[in-house]
């Protein structure tokens, strides 16, 4: 790839990831739950649990964070899961022309076989 088009995709990833929006980590699932009450349908059987229930799961300082979210936050999070996802595919992307880039001046780099080593 030539010099400048290496520029132009960087470029163009640059403005894509500003259109991103908000990003997280982690992930949203619908989970049923059995409740605490030991006369409650739901302990006999399992066709009657309760929910669906919002779970957002994440990692914060190495540890599992888990939270109960609404409907309209279940659909906020999973959005910014994906713009997440997508930035870091647009970071790998980015990572990859950068190379590219600093190869493509190292062809047109001569070392001096006279100059010192530091």
């Amino acid at each position: 790839m030539l010099k400048k088009e290496i520029e132009k995709k960087y470029s163009e990833l640059r403005i894509t990831m500003d259109k991103l929006g908000f990003v997280v980590t982690g992930s949203v699932i619908k989970q049923y739950k059995a409740c605490g009450n030991p006369n409650c349908q739901c302990r006999k059987d399992k066709s009657r649990l309760h929910g669906p229930y919002n779970i957002w799961t994440r990692k914060v300082n190495s540890k599992t964070v888990t939270r109960t979210l609404t409907d309209e936050q279940a659909v906020l999070a999973q959005k910014f899961i994906d713009n997440m996802r997508k930035l870091e595919k647009m970071v790998e992307q980015m990572k990859d022309l950068s190379v590219q880039y600093i190869e493509y001046h190292g062809k047109n780099f001569r070392v001096d076989k006279n100059s010192q080593k530091l």
